[in-house]
């Protein structure tokens, strides 16, 4: 997380160098939302962007990691009360483990629903039996909690999107509301005379 945090604020800084002060305040929105308004002197609006970054940076990193706890629980849970091995078995199998109490059960019930693609072919590593229905149920719990905590992360992935796409229209809205107003002094090559260029930045 910090090595992220410093990569956005060294590339934020080099890239800044390169434009111009209006293109600076929108790059720096896409980076780092609010950061764009900061620097145009908007602090209480920068500080709303900045304190709900943060707060979607912690579902994410914080959804992930309970995410990836709970499974870990559930395979350690599936080979100390299901007697298998969750070595290089994917969430399908899982998600089969439970729903049904052995590896026999399942397989019979797949048989008479006729779908033989879907049957476990014995001695593969593939055979559990639960040693109680609470167990298997228990087990079954742990894994959707940990989908759902994935499914926090992903969200708030697609949040931090969105608040870049946020940050940059407000941006956008600022300059335009505030246009800057510039007088250029100029010579003229042709009469020697000085000049003044007017020019409204919206």
């Amino acid at each position: 997380m910090r090595k992220i945090l410093l990569f956005i604020i060294v590339l934020s800084s080099f890239l800044s160098a390169q434009m111009t002060a209006a293109k600076t305040n929108k790059l720096q929105s896409l980076i780092l939302p609010g950061l764009g308004e900061f620097k145009m002197g908007h602090e209480k609006r920068a500080r709303s962007f900045f304190i709900r970054e943060a707060a979607l940076w912690l579902i994410c990193i914080g959804g992930k990691e309970v995410s990836n706890w709970y499974e870990s629980d559930y395979k350690a849970y599936a080979e100390l009360h299901a007697d298998v091995n969750m070595a290089g078995k994917d969430y399908l199998f899982a998600v089969n483990m439970g729903h049904y109490d052995s590896f026999t059960e399942y397989n019979d019930i797949k048989e008479r629903q006729r779908q033989i693609d879907k049957i476990y072919e014995e001695g593969q590593g593939n055979e559990w039996e639960w040693d109680n229905t609470q167990n298997r149920i228990n087990f079954d719990s742990m894994r959707i909690k940990s989908l759902n905590y994935e499914k926090y992360a992903r969200f708030a992935i697609g949040g931090l999107v969105l608040h870049r796409f946020i940050s940059l229209i407000d941006v956008i809205y600022l300059e335009r509301r505030n246009p800057k107003i510039s007088l250029i002094p100029q010579i003229s090559t042709h009469t020697g005379n000085l000049q003044f260029k007017l020019q409204l930045l919206l």
